[in-house]
């Protein structure tokens, strides 16, 4: 599916807080000495804030041993008191345990209850779920009512989110000016991925008029926090010379950051730049590397570059098949353009070298749909690589 380049994205699956529900004082651990003896005596005494507190220790490993099943058992204590910080973390952790329906289904029981007393990171995350269709029939209605609610309290990744619907029309009509307002709030509070989408509309022109030179400006502050599509989105504008003075040697730092970030449009880029030798020696070897990262991640334009290195032996051994294979894969990717050269190799190979070729491709297309299925399956795996998340991590205890 091609997308208007750059593409506006969500910033995470899923935004993982563990929220004690009261203040603590500023020490590096929320469990020592006295204070987890006397927190302790509270939580079996029923007190459930003191038994969210410990839940949230024992989740972290912070000053005692790391223990899931244990903070679960304290955060369903506390959660069937109705604390709602113990009901979301409870929802947080079920959707980390296994990663399976069930456990899903019943994560989103709890974010909905704390949603209910009005915590923005539960109705943020049941709207990721509910989004998703993970756990729950996929309801872009009930996602949209939780993350406005979110919004309103001025929870950033929320008003990003909102901002990535309006700005694509999912489950609403596409309103791009009410989509950069929501971006702008989410990037003023530090939101790397709004502060991207912004720069993404100020570069397309929608909702706003378009500008390079604030588009680059969202782009820097994206970058500061490492966000991979804001690089190659700098490494594009120096390499075109759109808000910045053209210049390729910038624009290969950039697209290198991005390409080992693992975005694979900035991968496929940069080995035109090392095909070409623009902004950095040429090297066909390098090309080929690139090219073949962005092709094993299913882009298009990149299957297709990598095609024509085997046809020719530019940077890799002359293979008709494997550029068979490639070509053949772009064009099921949606790149038509090299349609003529896949026609042409067909009538120079043999018919068992196409038929091999063929197999080839379809062995690595079902191979790379298992590995989606895999991924969808399994939530807590995706959490871990942040494979759909970007900002998906234990953060710190806050009150």
């Amino acid at each position: 599916m091609r997308c208007f380049l750059p593409q506006v994205v969500t910033s995470v699956l899923i935004l993982v807080f563990l929220l004690p529900i009261a203040a603590q004082e500023n020490s590096t651990s929320v469990l020592s000495g006295n204070h987890l003896a006397g927190l302790t005596r509270k939580a079996l005494r029923g007190d459930r804030a003191a038994q969210t507190q410990i839940g949230v220790a024992l989740a972290k490993g912070d000053g005692v041993p790391k223990n899931d099943s244990e903070a679960i058992r304290w955060f369903s204590q506390a959660a069937a008191q109705g604390d709602p910080h113990a009901e979301y973390n409870l929802g947080i952790m079920l959707y980390q345990s296994a990663g399976d329906q069930q456990n899903m289904a019943k994560a989103v029981v709890w974010f909905n209850k704390a949603s209910n007393a009005g915590l923005p990171e539960a109705q943020f995350s049941a709207a990721c779920l509910y989004k998703s269709g993970l756990g729950v029939p996929q309801n872009l209605g009930r996602a949209l009512a939780l993350l406005r609610e979110a919004a309103i309290h001025g929870f950033a990744p929320a008003q990003n989110n909102l901002g990535k619907m309006y700005a694509n029309g999912e489950g609403v009509v596409r309103d791009p000016v009410l989509a950069v307002d929501l971006f702008r709030k989410s990037a003023k509070q530090g939101n790397a991925t709004g502060a991207f989408n912004l720069g993404a509309m100020y570069w397309n022109g929608a909702g706003v008029q378009q500008d390079f030179t604030k588009a680059i400006y969202w782009f820097q502050l994206a970058v500061h926090k490492q966000h991979v599509g804001a690089q190659r989105m700098l490494g594009l504008a120096y390499r075109d010379g759109r808000g910045v003075p053209q210049d390729y040697r910038t624009a290969s730092i950039w697209l290198h950051k991005a390409a080992e970030g693992g975005d694979a449009n900035a991968q496929n880029k940069l080995g035109i730049l090392y095909l070409k030798g623009e902004g950095l020696a040429k090297d066909e070897e390098q090309a080929s590397f690139w090219f073949a990262k962005a092709a094993e991640q299913g882009d298009a334009d990149a299957q297709a570059n990598q095609a024509s290195l085997y046809q020719t032996g530019h940077g890799v051994p002359l293979d008709l098949i494997q550029a068979y294979k490639w070509y053949e894969l772009s064009l099921r990717g949606g790149d038509t353009d090299r349609r003529n050269r896949l026609q042409d190799l067909a009538k120079i190979m043999g018919d068992r070298d196409v038929a091999e070729a063929k197999r080839m491709a379809n062995v690595w297309r079902d191979a790379h749909q298992e590995s989606k299925t895999q991924g969808s399956e399994s939530a807590e795996k995706e959490m871990q690589e942040t494979s759909r998340c970007s900002e998906c991590a234990l953060l710190p205890n806050v009150p």
